[in-house]
């Protein structure tokens, strides 16, 4: 018997069910938008999709926290093309589209929003310098910089953005 068929017999004796309804697995690993899931001690399908197209582009991608529990399909009743339709845990949701790039990372603990011309961290770091330098003018000439309790609370908004955003 060969490889294939042997793995086509061990996900029935699994599963015990038709392969086509919902498999149930534990991610093991992730490489980039598949994933190896093991569906018992030892026995482990690897290409398993994240999205329906494997192809490498991040429209709208959830990853799974290593370790937890899908559920996938198989497009065509085989096992080469099984892919993730629920998970418990993502670590990381990625959308990606028309310039606009919106990823939550939960292993950070940090959040991307950028389009093609600017980003949300890169308009606070020049709002932080802008307000460190502010000057305005007064009717004996320009101010002095801001005070110390003023350059401490920019210095704490820059410390509370920088711990949010990337």
């Amino acid at each position: 018997m060969d490889k294939l068929q042997q793995l086509k017999r061990n996900l029935k004796q699994i599963v015990d069910s038709d392969p086509n309804y919902p498999i149930f697995g534990i991610i093991k690993s992730i490489e980039n938008d598949t994933c190896t899931v093991e569906l018992s001690e030892e026995f482990e399908i690897s290409d398993v999709r994240l999205k329906s197209t494997a192809n490498g582009e991040d429209n709208l991608l959830i990853v799974p926290k290593m370790g937890s529990k899908v559920i996938m399909l198989s497009s065509d009743g085989t096992i080469d093309n099984l892919t993730v339709i629920k998970i418990d845990v993502a670590s990381k949701i990625i959308f990606n589209e028309n310039g606009l790039k919106v990823e939550i990372d939960s292993i950070e603990g940090k959040v991307i929003i950028k389009n093609n011309t600017s980003s949300l961290f890169d308009l606070f770091k020049d709002l932080t310098t802008i307000l460190k330098q502010f000057k305005v003018y007064t009717n004996t000439g320009p101010s002095g910089l801001p005070l110390p309790d003023s350059i401490a609370a920019i210095e704490k908004l820059e410390t509370d953005f920088k711990s949010l955003l990337k």
